[in-house]
């Protein structure tokens, strides 16, 4: 093998680091290898006045990097690949993903918002992105606290340039009250050595959201870094390889499919992303089609299919099986810098509420969020209805930095030794009481399908269920604990998911 190659990519910082992501992964494999980077300016690079999706043509940040290595100039081409188009741009080269962050957006805003926020004014978001102009800010307007008698309303306005110049422009202008970015480009800034003290010192004094997945669904692709070369390249195939992230490779053709139905990048307004769990794998698409409709659509491989079938969906009676009293006095450990918050029923006091304004909070999901945000509490993230396990990746990442013995799990006195068996630091600042009546017996005995919400609605109503009956229930702590009891219960990955699959089938509803 050739012991020196050639790599063209653009001359950002988010560039470089991930060229020095791909040649770190390289020499893992072949340490004696020189690769040397080739700077290439872009279309994307020397337009930056208008937002890109007003730019004639398209691939502004990948075409001429790619004709430097369809003309030899190159082994291989570097992308981010939520900026490559239709799967045409790799019809004469070989390629495949080499890595994939975290694939949220966030949100980065200036101290002063809470400020804006309490006196009701209007708060201007810097994106260029029809995406993120659509999704993200109808849902702020929804997750910023609540602190004033006005609803919040939030405004995009275009901003441009890279990573590390729209920060620059978030802290030095005041036109701008935040900026929406993708998780994954700041977390590879923070790694990368040359870029990191100036990106630290830019996010210093700001305030983060990591926006929802389902809300707010990413660009396809994004997070994830490309590498291609030339078909005749052996030696360069050879590299590319042993360094292959096929997981992540699957995962981004699975959303590429919906791109190619509805477009590529942010310029589009719909989000895509495909997700792996432990119990089952899913893609989600939503936001507006080419006939600017919206549209939601799941992709995800669920074994049943019924002509009919009596279903009860504990989804419909989140209320019915307990009832709750509050614990009075309930604290925070001091330790904590963290509260995750498994819902919004476990923070019912104007104490817990001031206790909350001293850490970083996460939801389980969006309806805890916005039930937080009107009581005035600043979320940083959510785990989108997919467990809190799901989230470890993201409260290890140099964006977050929480160690899970930081971490405090506000739940039910039920929950609690659950979480505490697990490792996590957890509090009870309510019970659940049973209360479950003869209606709802009789319609759980009846049904062919129940799906449970939670493990403790399966703890109340699983004896009421007849003999052959299906156990269904989200992935998570519930799917978790269902199987550790020796069921085989149906995963869905969400209860989101589980009410999408329910409209497409033919069911007699319990009550």
């Amino acid at each position: 093998m050739r012991k020196e190659f050639q790599i063209v990519c653009r001359g950002s910082w988010l560039s470089m680091a991930q060229v020095a992501l791909f040649c770190q992964k390289v020499k893992t494999y072949f340490p004696d290898i020189e690769l040397k980077p080739i700077i290439k300016e872009t279309k994307g690079d020397r337009e930056q006045s208008t937002p890109l999706h007003l730019v004639e043509g398209k691939d502004f940040f990948t075409a001429e990097i790619q004709d430097d290595l369809r003309n030899g100039k190159a082994d291989f081409a570097v992308h981010s690949m939520k900026d490559v188009s239709g799967d045409s741009f790799f019809e004469n080269s070989y390629y495949t993903i080499i890595d994939r962050n975290d694939i949220r957006d966030i949100a980065i805003f200036n101290d002063h918002i809470l400020e804006k926020l309490a006196a009701g004014k209007p708060i201007v978001i810097g994106t260029s992105s029809p995406r993120r102009t659509l999704m993200a800010t109808d849902f702020l307007q929804k997750a910023l606290p609540q602190l004033s008698s006005h609803p919040v309303q939030v405004i995009a306005k275009p901003i441009r340039g890279n990573v590390d110049v729209r920060l620059r422009k978030l802290s030095a202008l005041e036109e701008y009250d935040g900026i929406i970015l993708a998780s994954a480009g700041l977390n590879r800034l923070l790694n990368y050595e040359p870029s990191r003290i100036t990106i630290e010192e830019h996010l210093r004094n700001k305030r983060k959201m990591f926006l929802p997945l389902f809300e707010c669904p990413p660009a396809a692709g994004q997070g994830a870094i490309v590498v291609e070369t030339n078909p005749d390249n052996l030696d360069a195939i050879a590299i590319l390889n042993k360094i292959a992230d096929i997981e992540n490779t699957e995962a981004v053709r699975a959303e590429r499919i919906y791109a190619e139905k509805y477009g590529y990048g942010c310029s589009r307004p719909f989000g895509v992303f495909h997700k792996n769990l432990p119990h089952c794998s899913f893609t989600y698409a939503s936001g507006l089609d080419q006939q600017l409709a919206p549209f939601t659509e799941w992709q995800q491989p669920v074994q049943l299919d019924p002509v009919s079938i009596a279903l009860f969906s504990g989804t419909d009676h989140m209320r019915s099986f307990y009832t709750e009293t509050n614990l009075d006095g309930s604290k925070l450990p001091a330790t904590a810098t963290t509260i995750f918050v498994a819902s919004q029923k476990s923070v019912h006091s104007t104490e817990l509420i001031k206790q909350c304004h001293k850490k970083k909070v996460w939801a389980a999901g969006t309806r805890t969020w916005l039930g937080l945000a009107q009581k005035g509490i600043w979320v940083e993230g959510s785990a989108d209805g997919l467990g809190l396990d799901s989230l470890l990746p993201v409260f290890d990442s140099p964006l977050v930095k929480v160690d899970k013995s930081e971490c405090c799990i506000l739940t039910n006195q039920n929950s609690v030794v659950g979480w505490l068996s697990e490792g996590w630091h957890a509090v009870a600042t309510y019970c659940l009481h049973p209360n479950i009546d003869s209606q709802l017996i009789e319609a759980i005995s009846k049904a062919d399908l129940v799906f449970w919400s939670s493990y403790q609605q399966w703890l109340v109503g699983s004896n009421y269920t007849k003999q052959g009956a299906i156990h269904a229930c989200p992935s998570g702590k519930t799917a978790d604990r269902l199987i550790g009891l020796g069921l085989n219960p149906l995963i869905f990955p969400t209860i989101k998911a589980f009410q999408s699959w329910r409209k497409t089938i033919q069911v007699t509803e319990g009550v």
